[in-house]
């Protein structure tokens, strides 16, 4: 806000008298604005009456803000043209409107998150939609209801240009748009600026009272996923209880068998997290001894369940940690993962896969029912697995593994030299060139600056079979940036707690039953045929119909599908403003 905050009212000078009388003489001889056409820029489109609307938008403003600097000055004086200078966040008693306590919910989440410059804007909006004008004078609503709209305006550019998602960045910033060069992706999912958007806002103002248009464009840039709605109920939730105090701490490691206060103290912890259905029996003022007993320990269990803990029934270390985590830290991490659903398109496709890096695991989604859920693993810190919306562009059944130049370079034909035997026990093979078909040569026929920074002509693929690393099955994406999901050769790696191990693609759990629910609508692609094709050992690309969307994202919370919240490390970092620069992801 310019560093000014809202002050109280101006005497009206007799230039400013002066500046209004001759304001709204102009105003009145202007025809109401047509409707002007969509993606235009305001700039060029509005109507020839942008200096007059613009006189009239700072001089109303200066008589209750005269230090604050409209920074959509032009937009503001059609907008408020086109609503023949109604209010839009006031009443007529200079109260905040229904529209103003819509826009303060929705704001919610963003006043939780840590301080951020860009954020200040966000709390002095809050601010003054809690505040009722001071003075009766219609002319100070008006200046308050414009200061509003401005602060509005661009709190609505950040959300239509995504600005948020840039702090999930690392080696994904700049790849998560590279679906715009697949067709059929909603509008909505594109980076938009409010000029885009301004000519259809002003038509769609017309006929409309402004409260009732200002709560449509709220609602409009809400992400409109399956999720947004139980996560911000869950939200509203932990407000309830950080309005309510700190929460005493649990300082000791208790378990099955333990008495005293402290046991009265875990059970008020679980009972208020919801993990706990009754409290009474461990009340203080309950006669006889406070037990930790089995009911405890489930409960106790059941949070470790959803923190994904280990499910001792003790409350180790890491089991405090997370019982100790205050509702406004809770209030804070939720809040990130609401900010991150705008990485999602507005509209979901009918059959996609959803990847929760944060929980290494896997959803294939068909017609909003879940036919799969699986383990998968994801890239290690450093290696990241990128934040991506995609199209799943075919399967590969039993593929060739294009060794990546550096690991080829450093770690696999240096053993060669070694063991000129070790390729072929390994599946490997040389090829010459990029190009297909492949030309494959042997280890005499390689020049002397083969796999050297100053010869990258030959490359080494894996053959299909028990060595190779994308295992039975590879699904590729519509990126650039070689990620993709793959099967894998190690099962034992999916029995871990910890799956963020690879060099950034995804390992699933089961190809095998992806691939058959991917295709489950083929009369081609049977299982029959397809166990055929596995034996055959051939390489085989697959075309997928209808197109299934992945989308890779990153929810350290959210809930399930009985409403309950559901925890995970931060293994990537993201529940911040911090951008750690990591490099692109690349390999399996």
């Amino acid at each position: 806000m310019n560093g000014n905050s809202p002050g109280k009212a101006k005497r009206l000078t007799g230039q400013h008298c002066s500046t209004l009388l001759l304001v709204v003489s102009l105003l009145l001889s202007l025809p109401a604005c047509a409707s002007i056409s969509s993606r235009d820029r305001a700039s060029s489109s509005l109507p020839p009456t942008s200096t007059t609307l613009t006189l009239w938008v700072e001089s109303s403003l200066s008589t209750l803000h005269p230090d604050y600097k409209p920074r959509h000055t032009e937009l503001l004086g059609h907008l408020y043209r086109q609503a023949a200078f109604g209010h839009f966040w006031i009443n007529e008693q200079g109260h905040p409107n229904a529209a103003a306590r819509l826009l303060l919910n929705d704001l919610q989440p963003w006043l939780a998150l840590e301080d951020h410059p860009r954020l200040a804007d966000y709390r002095k909006l809050a601010e003054l939609l809690q505040q009722s004008v001071e003075t009766s004078l219609p002319r100070h609503r008006q200046a308050r209801d414009l200061l509003i709209t401005d602060l509005f305006f661009s709190y609505q550019q950040d959300l239509l240009q995504r600005y948020w998602t840039q702090y999930d960045s690392d080696q994904d910033h700049g790849i998560t748009n590279a679906y715009e060069r697949w067709d059929n992706w909603p509008d909505e999912v594109v980076k938009r600026s409010l000029q885009d958007v301004f000519p259809r806002w002003l038509q769609q103002l017309q006929g409309h009272q402004p409260q009732d248009w200002a709560m449509d464009r709220i609602r409009e840039n809400q992400p409109t996923s399956r999720f947004y709605q139980p996560w911000r109920q869950a939200f509203a939730e932990l407000q309830e209880m950080a309005e309510a105090g700190d929460w005493p701490e649990l300082n000791r490691r208790l378990q099955r068998g333990d008495e005293g206060p402290m046991v009265a103290r875990l059970a008020e912890q679980l009972y208020r997290l919801g993990d706990l259905s009754n409290q009474q029996p461990y009340l203080l003022s309950k006669e006889g001894p406070l037990i930790f007993d089995q009911r405890l320990e489930l409960a106790l269990k059941t949070f470790q369940k959803r923190h994904n803990l280990p499910q001792t029934g003790v409350t180790d270390q890491p089991t405090r940690d997370w019982l100790n985590m205050q509702p406004q830290e809770r209030m804070r991490r939720l809040a990130h993962n609401i900010r991150r659903l705008h990485h999602l398109p507005n509209q979901l496709n009918d059959r996609y896969i959803m990847v929760n890096l944060a929980d290494a695991r896997l959803q294939f989604v068909e017609s909003q029912q879940v036919k799969l859920d699986m383990k998968v693993i994801i890239g290690r810190d450093g290696q990241r697995t990128p934040i991506m919306n995609q199209w799943l562009t075919s399967l590969v059944i039993n593929p060739l593994w294009n060794v990546p130049p550096s690991i080829a370079r450093e770690r696999i034909f240096p053993r060669a030299l070694n063991n000129p035997e070790y390729l072929a026990s390994r599946d490997y093979a040389l090829v010459q060139g990029w190009h297909t078909p492949s030309r494959f040569v042997s280890f005499e026929e390689l020049p002397d600056d083969a796999f050297t920074n100053d010869n990258s002509t030959y490359r080494i693929v894996q053959k299909a079979g028990n060595f190779n690393q994308l295992g039975r099955a590879k699904f590729r994406l519509s990126n650039q940036q070689a990620i993709y999901l793959h099967d894998t050769p190690y099962r034992n790696l999916f029995s871990s707690d910890r799956r963020d191990i690879s060099a950034g693609c995804v390992r699933v759990e089961d190809s095998e039953r992806l691939v058959e629910a991917l295709l489950a609508s083929s009369q081609t692609w049977t299982p029959e045929v397809l166990k055929e094709m596995y034996a055959q050992g051939d390489e085989r690309y697959l075309q997928v119909r209808p197109r299934v969307a992945v989308y890779l994202m990153y929810w350290t919370v959210w809930t399930d599908t009985n409403g309950r919240l559901q925890w995970r490390d931060d293994i990537y970092h993201k529940d911040g403003f911090k951008q750690p620069g990591q490099r692109l992801a690349l390999g399996p």
